[in-house]
């Protein structure tokens, strides 16, 4: 995850308003994969679509100046992440969306004082990650149940630029989830489902070269990932598991040939308009770089798009996009993939002045 404010700006009639609504009680069935598509119990198709949470300073205010609270306060971290929620779905004058991205952020779980980046897991401490998992963490879940809404969960920071089936960061994702699928408040809870890792950029190829797209790299994906769901699975815990590609999650055309199995699996993907070095901004270029890089798994699994935004201004080429470009393009890929589910990458951009205790809706909550 980037740690940048941008201005989100929205495509209207994204999706169908029907496919959007939560409401406060809203029963939520136990989802599974079938196939290409995800689905209810009832064997119906399924589509998700939400924002992003991140529980820590910097994205609940601090980013922009108006830190809504700091200093290891959970109650506070609660009280105002649990606004959001209440914000983003509600029937009035909220958004309607039944899913969030929930990220077990290194704030919490980092040693206090220790400095490393978002990728780099040395400051890392397993008590703190045991104690604030269960402060903080499941009871945001436990009130994003009571609000409609399901919850994909993720591993606290994202994945150094390299990485390799049994290296140091291996070894922490088999920590994490080790205990996270153990946890009798995660384990096949209804509402809950695991995004692996975040952002894995090059991995070591069974050919013992580094690398993103080759077939040699992508054999290695499925070793790397398959070891984690392995153990998720050993645990007992059936939970949806979405699965990461190379390349900040833009790379997926390998999959097909080295899939992950156990199971309830998806591909999580993130698109941003400099992706893949294609014009974003022009149809005919944004659809043939997602047919070569994506379409492949959403052939034949779901996918979710876990981050995606854009400004039509910025220092950063990734989210550097227009609505009438890169929106409508991304959402052309979206309707017609079918079977893509999806958030924004944070939902202080839905709330007027990103206040949820003062909630009007921003854009007049036009869709």
């Amino acid at each position: 995850m980037k740690r940048v404010k941008k201005v989100i700006f929205l495509f209207l009639a994204i999706i169908p308003l029907m496919e959007l609504y939560a409401w406060p009680g809203m029963p939520l069935p136990p989802l599974h994969v079938d196939g290409k598509n995800l689905k209810d119990p009832c064997g119906k198709n399924v589509l998700l679509h939400g924002v992003a949470i991140t529980p820590s300073p910097w994205f609940n205010g601090c980013s922009y100046g108006q830190c809504r609270w700091d200093n290891y306060n959970v109650q506070g971290c609660l009280n105002y992440n649990n606004a959001v929620m209440d914000a983003v779905t509600n029937t009035a004058n909220g958004w309607k969306l039944n899913y969030i991205r929930l990220h077990i952020d290194p704030y919490w779980t980092n040693t206090p004082g220790c400095t490393a980046g978002e990728n780099n897991i040395s400051c890392f401490d397993y008590n703190r990650l045991v104690t604030y998992v269960n402060q903080v963490i499941i009871p945001l879940i436990n009130h994003a149940r009571s609000r409609g809404i399901y919850v994909v969960l993720r591993p606290p920071g994202g994945c150094p630029n390299r990485i390799a089936h049994g290296d140091s960061y291996h070894n922490y994702l088999r920590t994490v989830w080790q205990y996270l699928s153990s946890h009798p408040n995660l384990k096949n809870v209804d509402n809950v489902m695991f995004e692996i890792a975040n952002e894995p950029i090059e991995i070591l190829g069974t050919n013992g070269n580094w690398g993103a797209t080759g077939d040699e790299h992508f054999a290695a994906l499925q070793n790397f990932f398959q070891d984690i769901v392995n153990r998720i699975r050993s645990n007992g815990a059936n939970n949806v598991c979405w699965i990461p590609g190379t390349g900040y999650q833009s790379h997926y055309q390998g999959y097909p040939n080295h899939l992950i199995t156990g199971g309830n699996i998806g591909y999580a993907v993130h698109v941003y308009p400099g992706y893949w070095g294609a014009n974003a901004e022009n149809t005919t270029s944004f659809n043939n770089a997602w047919n070569a890089n994506v379409q492949p798994i959403a052939n034949i699994a779901p996918i979710m798009i876990t981050e995606t935004d854009w400004s039509p201004t910025g220092a950063e080429t990734w989210g550097t996009g227009t609505t009438s470009g890169f929106g409508l393009n991304l959402k052309g890929r979206i309707d017609a993939t079918g079977n893509c589910s999806w958030n924004l990458l944070a939902p202080e951009g839905l709330i007027t002045n990103a206040d949820p205790y003062n909630v009007t809706t921003a854009f007049n909550n036009n869709w």
